[in-house]
């Protein structure tokens, strides 16, 4: 067996019913749902948009809003000034550019506010089923730390994986690396001790290992 057929059969072990954490009801909502999601937990995320959706959830209701108004819907969230401020435009740039739907390939939606990379590539992968790999801090950590790419960047990551590995570029595999990053291969004190990857886990070798 390969060493990725290892790591995600191990997953797949622990995370047999993996899914996102976010939640939303629309494409656009997941837009926004994930662009929130920056730097802040996707618990806290779903405290907020439970309510924010209620009233508003389409571009159009957005584009209306005033950038201080949803500021303070946001303001828990951390880095609420930029999020209001890109969400309400990217609002507008869908209305205006896209009559009001969202473009439906990842690199259309780097076009938007906000929206980088890694956003542009889940939300595309979630909603439109495109084979692109969304790449946050968890699996980039995962990745290079088990060796199955080597590189300096959540970007580079991406496009070093999906070349690599186009068969793993898949919803199932990409909750699975979060949710493994987020509970299992933590950025501090990792449970490197009954993880049965550290046989081949670069940074179990260079950290842990005796």
């Amino acid at each position: 067996m390969s060493k990725i057929e290892e790591c995600f059969n191990y997953f797949e072990k622990l995370f047999p019913e993996a899914k996102t954490e976010l939640n939303f009801s629309t494409p656009f909502e997941t837009l926004v749902a994930v662009i929130l999601s920056a730097q802040c937990t996707d618990k806290r995320v779903n405290e907020v948009t439970k309510v924010l959706f209620k009233k508003y959830n389409t571009p159009k209701d957005f584009a209306k809003l005033e950038q201080e108004d949803l500021e303070k819907m946001i303001f828990s969230l951390g880095f609420y000034h930029n999020k209001a401020k890109n969400i309400i435009k990217m609002s507008k740039q869908v209305l205006e550019d896209y009559g009001g739907e969202l473009p439906k390939t990842a690199e259309e939606l780097e076009k938007l506010a906000g929206v980088g990379k890694k956003t542009a590539n889940v939300v595309a992968s979630i909603i439109f089923d495109e084979k692109v790999l969304g790449v946050d801090t968890h699996i980039f950590r995962v990745l290079n730390r088990l060796g199955l790419v080597d590189e300096t960047t959540p970007n580079k990551t991406a496009d070093s994986f999906m070349k690599k590995y186009p068969n793993y570029v898949n919803h199932d595999a990409h909750y699975r690396m979060v949710l493994f990053g987020r509970y299992h291969c933590t950025a501090r004190n990792p449970k490197c001790d009954g993880c049965e990857l550290k046989k081949f886990c670069k940074f179990f070798k260079e950290n842990k290992e005796r």
